[in-house]
């Protein structure tokens, strides 16, 4: 652990030797004073090591410059900003910024008298002084936001603070010289090509500041305007990967050079260092790129964002205790409140009314308790009147009230009876309530669950949908993507007009898969459209009824619904009978079933809901339910029959029949539904019908007539079955679904 700390600290001393020695070249002219106090300066003032940071500026100094008058530069720095710390730890003082810099300036007034009177400087010395006092202030903003706050995003004195130090740095590195050759050149390809993974501002701010100290150097701002291409160039391909964006950059640097003439100089050797240093930044892996971007660029704090987030939270919250309160109330429901014995309450009723007013009870010996008035109750509550002999012997010779006790016998076994009926109904309410509990119960839980799951914007895709519909001519106003898998939904705001360009849905299925657009909102100005991911299959659906002969109307009801999760409900109804009340029923009924599917209920809990209902609410009305859930993810086809006739899926040229079954809803308090599963492919037609047809036509007829028809149009399959049906007299409401699949084909 020791060896490990020695080697860091011994690491940042030869970093901050390295970056004062670059300080110590950069020099606007070279009778000026090199910039290398500014930082020495600011990192003193942010509280860093005094004798590391005198150690490494004193030697990067003495390394870059080397002459009498940069000892005499370092050692006043060393001894001012000594004194300094003392008087600070004297009196328990905190340096402040412009103490700092007023020791900075102090410090630069021993080599501005010595060049004035031994070399006569005196404008290069003034303006000396003041650049590097200004800088000394810009370092200690800069430094104390990068080192002290960390973390939090610059302000725009912070970042003008540290453009200017970046800029001094280019100054430092471009007045480099290694046997004649600039590594300048490698780090302005290096620092282009590693900037476009950065935001547009911080990354072209970064080329430009760093160049500038270059174009200061040599008094030509066409090295910033050049280093700028090259970070454009970049900046545009990065979408298509490091390689082609270092392609690009290295072709722009090739142009600049040969064209403006930007790099000099701009020789073989100096074009082969900066293709080094992109391709140095081509062997930094994509995931060290973003995380040093989401270092230094951490993301702007939203309230808008954490306002929603914890929304999300609260209603996560609130619908998880919703779903246990559900739970738990459909729990004491199902209990019942307890077992009760009506005929042991009974004979507790009648010796608490009768025996405990006798006077004699005390002469009566153990025996006369409850149990010898139990044959008694239950035989009346058998529905049989009581006799003498219903009682034991001792009570029929010896009590001198039993007729009293008879009578009392009798009213409390109508009286148990009575409660009983009360309570089977309470019991069969309590079930009802139970059931309609706990579907609700898990319908919330379930929606908790997916709340709770539900991911924020998913923001490097965002601004890549943003990115490409620029390239397309779609200008986005704004994107985001939220959640995830078949709960993904892709918002955009477009500019009016761009709605209706194909383009759009094309390259938003190309970065986020094969979607959908479900919805578009007109606003002022703008559009905002929804897509969500579009299902493996699509449906086609057609429809054919006759109505029974006499009737106002038919009884059948059927439906068409999407359902979420790119599921579709295929409804039909038959009430009893025909005419307006039947289809009274089978609306109801179709209704409740549109309304369980779509809030998500269980699927072995939406039949049993409609038939309870249809019971409680009384009277001889029945309905055949027959629906069918469409998986259009899957291609999957799930059937649940109470009443319905066979349905037919027309594959290939041959039919299978799915069995129906199981009685009407309303008929029995309890019921147990037909499930029927089957997988469908491209192609098939999935076929359910009424009564009516299969009356007229019989299971194998029906079969036999779809094996003769061309599956090619729902509608016409449809209209053709119920033609033949009425061929072969027809005489009951009828109804035709025809359902085809087809698989949708991949976006290019």
């Amino acid at each position: 652990m020791k060896a490990g700390k020695f080697r860091y600290s011994v690491g940042k001393l030869l970093l901050a030797l390295v970056l004062f020695y670059i300080l110590g070249r950069a020099a606007a002219a070279p009778d000026m004073v090199p910039l290398g106090i500014g930082l020495y300066c600011a990192l003193i003032y942010c509280g860093k090591n005094y004798f590391a940071l005198s150690f490494a500026f004193f030697g990067g100094n003495a390394l870059a410059c080397g002459d009498l008058l940069s000892l005499i530069d370092g050692a006043s720095a060393l001894a001012v900003f000594g004194a300094v710390k003392l008087i600070c730890r004297k009196f328990d003082l905190k340096l402040k910024a412009p103490a700092a810099v007023g020791a900075a300036f102090l410090s630069m007034l021993p080599r501005f008298f010595t060049a004035l009177f031994v070399k006569g400087v005196v404008v290069q010395g003034v303006t000396s002084l003041v650049i590097n006092t200004a800088f000394c202030a810009a370092c200690c903003i800069g430094c104390f936001a990068v080192t002290v706050r960390k973390n939090v995003r610059f302000s725009y004195d912070e970042l003008l603070s540290l453009c200017l130090i970046l800029a001094a740095f280019g100054m430092g590195v471009h007045s480099l010289e290694l046997w004649g050759y600039r590594p300048y050149f490698t780090v302005i390809s290096a620092l282009c090509l590693l900037s476009s993974a950065f935001p547009v501002l911080p990354g072209a701010g970064i080329c430009a500041a760093f160049s500038l100290g270059a174009g200061i150097c040599m008094r030509d701002m066409a090295a910033v305007g050049a280093a700028l291409a090259v970070w454009a160039a970049a900046k545009c391909f990065r979408g298509q990967g490091k390689l082609p964006a270092a392609l690009a950059g290295e072709g722009v640097y090739l142009l600049c050079g040969f064209v403006t003439g930007a790099f000099e100089p701009f020789d073989t050797l100096n074009i082969c260092l900066a293709a080094v240093g992109m391709l140095a930044v081509l062997f930094i892996p994509d995931k060290a790129q973003k995380r040093l971007a989401k270092a230094l660029f951490p993301e702007k704090s939203d309230a808008l964002k954490y306002a929603v987030e914890k929304e999300r939270e609260e209603l996560f919250e609130k619908l998880g205790g919703c779903a246990r309160l559900m739970m738990g109330m459909a729990a004491e429901f199902e209990d019942g409140g307890g077992g009760l014995d009506e005929t042991e309450a009974a004979c507790a009723d009648v010796v608490s009314s009768v025996c405990a007013q006798c006077a004699e009870r005390d002469k009566c010996p153990d025996i006369a308790g409850r149990d010898m008035f139990k044959k008694a109750v239950e035989k009346k509550m058998n529905g049989k009147e009581i006799a003498a002999d219903d009682f034991p012997v001792f009570v029929i010779s010896k009590c001198g009230r039993l007729d009293k006790v008879m009578n009392a016998c009798a009213a409390s076994a109508q009286k148990a009876l009575n409660m009983r009926t009360k309570r089977a109904f309470a019991l069969q309410s309590g079930a009802a309530a139970a059931e309609q509990m706990r579907s609700t119960g898990m319908v919330l839980g379930r929606l908790a669950s997916k709340v709770g799951k539900s991911g924020g914007n998913d923001e490097e895709t965002a601004s890549a949908i943003i990115d490409a519909l620029g390239y397309e001519n779609v200008v986005c106003l704004g994107a985001a993507v939220l959640g995830e898998g078949e709960e993904r939904r892709v918002i955009l705001r477009l500019r009016k007009g761009d709605e209706e360009k194909s383009v759009v849905q094309k390259v938003v299925s190309r970065l986020t898969g094969a979607v959908k657009r479900i919805r578009c909102t007109p606003e002022l100005g703008a559009v905002t459209l929804t897509y969500a991911p579009r299902e493996k299959f699509a449906a086609a659906f057609g429809a054919a009824g006759a109505v029974k002969e006499g009737s106002d109307r038919p009884g059948d009801m059927y439906s068409a619904a999407a359902l979420d999760g790119g599921r579709a409900l295929i409804g039909l109804c038959d009430g009893m009978g025909s005419g307006s009340a039947a289809a009274a029923e089978s609306a109801a009924c179709l209704t409740m079933l549109e309304n369980y599917c779509k809030c998500g209920f269980e699927k072995g809990a939406i039949p049993a809901l409609i038939n309870r209902f249809l019971t409680l609410r009384g009277g001889e009305k029945f309905c055949a339910l027959d629906a069918c859930v469409l998986d259009l993810n899957a291609g999957a086809a799930e059937f649940i029959k109470l009443g319905g006739v066979e349905s037919f899926i027309l594959s290939g040229g041959a039919v299978k029949t799915v069995e129906g079954g199981a009685l009407p809803a309303g008929i029995l308090d309890e019921i147990t539904p037909v499930y029927r599963q089957v997988t469908l492919k491209d192609g098939d037609v999935l076929v359910m019908v009424s009564d009516g047809i299969t009356d007229a036509l019989t299971v194998h007829g029906a079969e036999y007539a779809l094996t003769k028809l061309q599956a090619e149009n729902p509608q016409r399959v449809a209209d053709m079955l119920l033609a033949v049906a009425r061929d072969n007299g027809l005489k009951d409401d009828a109804t035709v679904l025809a359902v085809k699949l087809f698989a949708q084909e991949e976006e290019r």
